[in-house]
């Protein structure tokens, strides 16, 4: 049931965040065993606690995983299609044009949540 559920709502590559996953009748413990199920069977990836994605597949290697700044933009910047953050500092300057320095720190974050 929840591998289907994450197939229907996710793609190869895609980070899928476990606060995400919303299945009616279906408690916590059982989606972390789930979960762990999928992991040992190799049909998802574990990138950090929280985050897996499905593998995509590659010519060269077996799987790609994720890149930190995609995950990072998914998780603060990004959230199921809605903005819920913005860059700022340096990066933010540096993804204007304003400044060719580059930051130290890649993601330098204001998140604004809803009230």
């Amino acid at each position: 049931m929840l591998l289907s559920y994450l197939k229907e709502h996710y793609e190869e590559g895609e980070p899928i965040f476990t606060i995400d996953i919303q299945i009616e009748g279906f408690s916590e413990a059982n989606k972390r065993q789930q979960i762990k199920k999928l992991v040992d069977t190799g049909e998802l990836m574990r990138f950090e606690n929280g985050v897996y994605y499905f593998p995509k597949k590659s010519r060269l290697k077996g799987a790609v995983g994720l890149s930190a700044d995609f995950v990072a933009q998914r998780k603060y910047i990004e959230r199921n299609g809605k903005h819920i953050g913005y860059y700022s500092g340096h990066t933010l300057a540096n993804y204007l044009g304003i400044s060719t320095q580059v930051p130290v720190k890649k993601l330098s974050v204001t998140i604004c949540l809803p009230l």
